[in-house]
């Protein structure tokens, strides 16, 4: 199915779908699929995605800019340097699951019970972003950024290569597992030895 401008699409399914960087502006998708499109650098201004799943896309230096994300699934999709920063902060919720999302940009984003299931964040900026109660699953967090931080009953047990400032971020019950502690302990000057 092609894709125009200006449109309100509802339960369609894109497939191998193509855009020129112009992209579209102030189009709305509903309960939308995106299998193995390839938006590389599009431009989506003012649209809206509501309950939609990307699969398999290759979405990398996209500018979101002011659009909507409620409930938006990305799986297996190539999504490096998106910038999730300027997008709509009312109903943002994604989740995402096998990605790649490495320097990414959550600033100031609130997505509280996010989940992150085996994905590669290196360099992902999350400052200022609350997420409470996130869960980063099996993810590469290499040189990311948490910086004033809220993350709160957020889960890094199995999480790997993340430092993060415990004076510099809300950590209230926040859940690592052992191995990851070195992490927390970076910015001391600490070093943890295995037994």
């Amino acid at each position: 199915m092609e894709v125009e401008e200006n449109l309100y699409y509802v339960n369609q399914v894109f497939e191998k779908v193509s855009l020129p960087t112009k992209g579209l502006v102030e189009t709305q998708f509903d309960e939308c699929t995106f299998i193995n499109c390839d938006f590389t650098e599009t431009d989506f201004s003012k649209c809206d995605f509501i309950k939609c799943t990307f699969d398999g896309c290759n979405l990398s230096m996209v500018k979101f800019g002011p659009i909507g994300f409620d409930k938006v699934q990305f799986t297996n999709c190539k999504m490096i340097g998106v910038d999730f920063s300027h997008t709509k902060d009312f109903l943002f919720a994604v989740d995402f699951t096998n990605c790649i999302l490495d320097y990414a940009a959550f600033m100031k984003k609130k997505n509280r019970k996010s989940h992150f299931n085996n994905c590669s964040l290196k360099g992902t900026d999350f400052s200022e972003a609350d997420l409470t109660s996130a869960v980063f699953e099996r993810c590469d967090l290499s040189a990311a950024v948490f910086m004033r931080s809220i993350l709160n009953s957020a889960n890094f047990t199995s999480a790997i290569n993340f430092t993060i400032d415990p004076e510099k971020n809300q950590l209230r019950k926040a859940k690592f597992s052992a191995d990851g502690l070195a992490g927390l302990l970076t910015n001391y000057g600490i070093v943890v030895e295995e037994s």
